[in-house]
């Protein structure tokens, strides 16, 4: 979002003399990164906050209002003109208006929100982001995940190699947040050596893909500071709206156990909150998963993925499968590439009026190779690997 925002203003920038131009570019933005652009520009003009709908509605209104006053006035009227007069005298949004240089504007908004050291959003930032994703989803019942980061040991670092080179790792940790986000999320420095992402419209198992992104880089990075060569990694926690919380605060706490849960168990890997007494960690997915028995000619059935965990996977089966039965799951999501195969066995049988809740525990994942999610699996989750042959 900061890297639309950013293009934004230099549109506005560079075709102030030109709305035409401005107009096409607003479009063509608009079929790149979806309406998103539409509160994005306004909360640049006018400092007013918009859901995507409301801004667009605002938006073509702007338009046709500064048709209407060229008409009426017999002469061209920039876009910034009829946006002031229509939130004034139309939409009455603006009740004392104040005038300032966009760039300076934006560098001093930029100053106010930005980490000095890393270049992130600040704490203070974060915590006005979170609350308006939340309030977000909550109004269009949608979703979205965090992750809080923390570079590990960090402290010994610094006692090791001097703050100095302290510095330069959080530097260097941010820039691979920053090249490895998206550009919808949002970079945090929460404090110290903790770092967040806020990753809008992203499902856990999502979430886990892009946080194992970034471990995996962190620890491939090089760093030397005063001639002398070091490493750094990190562990994360995710947590997901609404499967892990219902609020801002709560969210934030999930993830913070996550990542406490991380650190106690051997640090530089990501974990998954879970509340579920039986330690299955929602995963929060929609998509179907196909079951079939292991070494049986047996049916292949349709169910509904429910909930993942470090030990398993909770289903929703229109049939009941009996307990100790291994099965062979598979989950496909195209946009996480390609199927994960996964070998499990039946641990828990639950029946209820339309189904049956049927809670497996993992075995093996099969052809990890290609596969970020069954990589972060078995990175993340202890689940042990059985690599299938190559295709001739």
């Amino acid at each position: 979002m900061s890297d639309l925002r950013q293009i934004i203003v230099d549109s506005l920038s560079s075709y102030s003399a030109d709305d035409k131009d401005l107009q096409e570019t607003v479009q063509n933005l608009v079929e790149e990164e979806g309406e998103e652009v539409y509160p994005t520009l306004l909360n640049i003009l006018t400092h007013l906050e918009f859901d995507a709908h409301d801004a667009k509605v605002n938006w073509q209104q702007i338009l046709a209002h500064r048709d209407l006053l060229q008409t009426k006035l017999d002469r061209q009227v920039k876009l910034i003109t009829a946006v002031c007069d229509y939130f004034c005298e139309i939409a009455q949004t603006l009740q004392t208006p104040t005038m300032i240089e966009l760039k300076v504007l934006e560098e001093t908004k930029k100053y106010s929100r930005s980490d000095g050291l890393t270049g992130l959003f600040n704490r203070r930032f974060f915590d006005e982001a979170l609350e308006g994703e939340m309030n977000r989803a909550q109004r269009y019942d949608g979703s979205f995940s965090i992750i809080f980061f923390d570079l590990d040991n960090f402290k010994k670092l610094n006692d090791t190699y001097g703050h100095q080179a302290g510095d330069l790792t959080l530097k260097q940790v941010a820039e691979i947040l920053i090249l490895e986000k998206r550009t919808e999320d949002l970079a945090c420095r929460y404090g110290g050596e903790e770092l967040v992402l806020i990753l809008p419209e992203t499902k856990k198992i999502n979430a886990l893909v892009i946080a194992e992104r970034i471990r995996q880089k962190v620890e491939e990075l090089e760093l030397t500071f005063d001639g002398k060569s070091f490493n750094v990694t990190l562990s994360g926690g995710v947590a997901s709206f609404p499967t892990d919380a219902k609020d801002a605060k709560s969210l934030l706490q999930a993830s913070d156990v996550a990542l406490y849960q991380a650190k106690e168990s051997g640090r530089n890997r990501i974990f998954l909150h879970s509340i579920d007494k039986r330690h299955y960690i929602r995963m929060d997915f929609t998509k179907d998963v196909q079951v079939k028995k292991v070494e049986q000619e047996s049916e292949q059935i349709t169910v509904q993925g429910k909930n993942f965990s470090n030990s398993g996977l909770l289903i929703e089966s229109p049939v009941p499968i009996e307990i100790g039965a291994q099965v062979k799951i598979e989950h496909t999501d195209q946009s996480l590439g390609k199927p994960v195969i996964i070998k499990a066995q039946v641990v828990r049988v639950e029946k209820f009026d339309s189904h049956y809740d049927i809670g497996v525990s993992f075995l093996e994942i099969k052809d990890i190779e290609g596969n970020e999610i069954a990589q972060a699996l078995v990175k993340n989750l202890g689940i042990s690997t059985n690599q299938l042959p190559q295709k001739k």
